[in-house]
């Protein structure tokens, strides 16, 4: 719950700072036309950093939860916290449940990646097209 809270706030913080610098922002990638190229660059890069990084860091918490699950063979792992009275699942169930979160966090990985390359080949093409 924390972490879905924290994620709020600073997706709120980011949007309302969008907002706010939006005009600065656009004038400043207009202001030298010589340097625009370059500041395209520089924004998309910054935003797809911006952008992957939530997902990095879920990626990590589901393969240290899924670690957790396959060390302990039981879910949820002794001394997780839960919100709830939570059944423990063992055995075979519990190991394919690790095993699904180890998979959904490499997924999480490589779409991370995806988007990082995707955004940095927009902004090259962008670029391109502004010098």
């Amino acid at each position: 719950m924390r972490l879905v809270i924290l994620g709020a706030l600073v997706g709120t913080v980011l949007i309302i700072g969008f907002e706010r610098y939006r005009t600065p922002l656009r004038d400043w990638l207009l202001s030298e036309p010589d340097a625009m190229a370059h500041r395209v660059k520089l924004v998309f890069l910054l935003s797809a950093a911006v952008l992957s990084a939530p997902l990095l860091a879920f990626a990590v918490y589901l393969w240290s939860l899924g670690a957790k699950v396959l060390r302990a063979r039981q879910f949820p792992p002794p001394g997780y916290l839960v919100i709830r009275d939570t059944p423990v699942t063992g055995g075979q169930a519990a190991v394919s449940r690790g095993r699904g979160f180890k998979v959904l966090a490499l997924c999480l990985g490589i779409a991370s990646a995806l988007l990082w390359l995707l955004l940095w080949r927009l902004a090259w093409v962008l670029s391109e097209g502004a010098a």
